[in-house]
C-alpha cells in the first residue's frame, strides 16, 4: 500500500503540431525555482524528438524525472502506459508536480477523464495520488487565423484533418495560449480572439510569444473541475459551446436551430452543398427520417466537416431502459418530447454576419414533411457496412 502525504498536481498541455508545447517545457523547467519536476512527453512517432529536446536542455536537472510514450497516441493506443506513468511518478516520493506533453493529435478530453477515473495495470486508482490541476492548450494564432477566416481561399486539404482536433482542444482547456500572436496584426488579432471566446468562452486567455507565461498561470492554479468539466459533461449537448455575449466589434454572433423534426436526408444533403462561407462553427445533433433509431454528430470548423453516427437515441430503448436513464441522465426530463422522447435536431452556429433568418428558413426547407414519400435506399447518411 502506498502511503501518500499530498497528492501531486498535473499540468496536461496539448496543442497542434508545432503550436509551442515543448516551448513552454522549457521555460517552465527554466522557471522552476526549487520545483522537482516529472515530466510524461509524447509522441505519435517510434522516436521521441521531444524527449530528447528537454533531456538535452540546460534547464532539466537531475532532480527532474521524465518518461516518454512513444509509438502512438496517449488519448487512444497509449492510455494505459499514461495512467502507469502517472502513478510511477506520483509515488516516487522524488517530484513536486507532474507535466504531460501531448501529442499534436492528442483529445483533451480523452486524457483528462484517463487522469480522473483511470487505473493502473495493478487497479491502483490513479486519482488517490494525483490530480489533475490545469488544462493547457497552446494554439498558433497564425495557423488557425487562415482556418477561421470565413470565405477566403480554396479548399485546403492540410486543414481537413486538423480542424475538428484544434477545435477540440480549444473548447477543452482552463487555459488558451495564444502563441505566435506576434505574427498577427492587431485587427487579425482581435478578430481571431472574438471567434475563439465565441467556442470556448471559460478558459483563462493569455497572449505569448514564444510559450512565455508567467509560472502560476499554469501550474498549480487549480483551475480544472472534474465534476463540471467531465461528469457534466454531454457530448450531444451543444449548448455547451455557446457564448451569450451579443454585439462584437467583428459581428461574431452565434445562434441554435432547434427543431423537434427529422432532416430529410437528400435535402439535407443539398444543402450542405451550398454551406454559408460565413459560418466558422458548426456543432450539434440531428435527426433523420430514414434513421430513427441513429444519433448524427455533426461538427464543422472552417472548410472541414464531421456527420458522423455517434449512438442511439434514448427514445428506442426498452421501457425499463429508459426509466433508468432518467435517473442517471439529470437533464433527460427538461428535454423529454412525450411524442419524441429525445430525438431532435439541435444545431449551434457561430460565424461572422450570418444571416441568422436565411439559414434558419432554409435549414426549416430540409425538414421532413408529414406523409411526404421518402427514398430509403439512396440515403446519403447511410453507413456503407
Amino acid at each position: 500500500m502506498v502511503f501518500m502525504t499530498k497528492k501531486i498536481p498535473i499540468t496536461v498541455i496539448s496543442g497542434y503540431l508545432g503550436a509551442g508545447k515543448t516551448t513552454l517545457i522549457l521555460h517552465l523547467l527554466k522557471c522552476k525555482m526549487d520545483k522537482r519536476v516529472g515530466i510524461i512527453v509524447n509522441d505519435l512517432a517510434a522516436i521521441n524528438v521531444d524527449h530528447k529536446t528537454i533531456v538535452n536542455s540546460p534547464y532539466f536537472s537531475e532532480a527532474d524525472r521524465i518518461i516518454p510514450i512513444s509509438d502512438g497516441t496517449i488519448s487512444t493506443s497509449h492510455r494505459q502506459k499514461l495512467v502507469d506513468a502517472l502513478y510511477d511518478l506520483a509515488t516516487s516520493d522524488e517530484i513536486d508536480l507532474i507535466l504531460v506533453e501531448s501529442s499534436g493529435v492528442v483529445q483533451p478530453d480523452v486524457v483528462a477523464a484517463s487522469i480522473v477515473k483511470g487505473k493502473t495495470s495493478t487497479t491502483q486508482e490513479l486519482k488517490s495520488v494525483c490530480y489533475l490541476d490545469t488544462n493547457v492548450t497552446i494554439v498558433d494564432g497564425f495557423r488557425i487565423l487562415q482556418q477561421f477566416l470565413p470565405g477566403q481561399g480554396e479548399y485546403n486539404q492540410d486543414f481537413v484533418a486538423s480542424n475538428q482536433l484544434i477545435v477540440n482542444q480549444i473548447e477543452f482547456c482552463d487555459v488558451l495560449l495564444f502563441n505566435k500572436i506576434d505574427l498577427l496584426t492587431l485587427e487579425q488579432k482581435n478578430y481571431l480572439q472574438e471567434i475563439v471566446r465565441q467556442m470556448q468562452p471559460t478558459a483563462q486567455f493569455y497572449e505569448t510569444k514564444f510559450s512565455q507565461i508567467a509560472v502560476n498561470k499554469v501550474l498549480q492554479t487549480h483551475l480544472f473541475n472534474a465534476k463540471k468539466s467531465l461528469d457534466e459533461l454531454n457530448l450531444s449537448d451543444p449548448l455547451r459551446l455557446l457564448n451569450h455575449a451579443h454585439e462584437t466589434q467583428f459581428k461574431i454572433n452565434s445562434f441554435v436551430y432547434r427543431r423537434r423534426c427529422p432532416f430529410h436526408p437528400q435535402r439535407f444533403n443539398s444543402w450542405l452543398d451550398h454551406w454559408p462561407p460565413e459560418i466558422t462553427r458548426c456543432k450539434g445533433v440531428m435527426w433523420l427520417k430514414t434513421q430513427p433509431a441513429r444519433v448524427f454528430t455533426i461538427s464543422q470548423s472552417g472548410r472541414a466537416m464531421d456527420i458522423i453516427p455517434s449512438g442511439y437515441w434514448i427514445a428506442t430503448l426498452q421501457e425499463w431502459e429508459i426509466k433508468k436513464m432518467f435517473t442517471v441522465r439529470k437533464n433527460l426530463a427538461a428535454i423529454w418530447d412525450k411524442e419524441f422522447g429525445d430525438r431532435m435536431i439541435e444545431l449551434v452556429f457561430i460565424g461572422q454576419n450570418m444571416n441568422k433568418d436565411q439559414i434558419m428558413h432554409d435549414l426549416d426547407t430540409c425538414l421532413y414533411q408529414s406523409n411526404e414519400p421518402i427514398d430509403d435506399v439512396n440515403d446519403p447518411f447511410k453507413l456503407k457496412h
